[in-house]
């Protein structure tokens, strides 16, 4: 499974955080499932966020979307940044 990674900048972690978990059924809808939040200890506006996906291509389509552009307007969302991992298991070929 392709792991999605974001680093998001907010203005507000709390306001951002419930936006972001009332549109995890969306995201479900687009095969993102979510996983772990990080929040910087040094800097408390940078959050990390870690997304399974089916397929990257279905994914990206979310932060294309209508639903997406207006949460993010909520969120107080300055700047993000993507990273894009596959799981790796020493020894086994993919």
């Amino acid at each position: 499974m392709t792991e999605l990674i974001a680093r998001v900048d907010v203005d507000d972690f709390d306001t951002w955080l419930e936006v972001h978990r009332s549109n995890a059924e969306r995201r479900r809808e687009y095969g993102m499932i979510d996983g772990p939040i990080y929040r910087d200890i040094d800097d408390p506006r940078a959050v990390l966020v870690q997304t399974h996906v089916e397929e990257l291509d279905r994914a990206l389509r979310w932060f294309g979307s209508e639903v997406f552009k207006q949460a993010s307007a909520k969120s107080t969302a300055v700047g993000r940044e993507f990273y894009v991992a596959r799981k790796f298991k020493p020894g086994v070929s993919s």
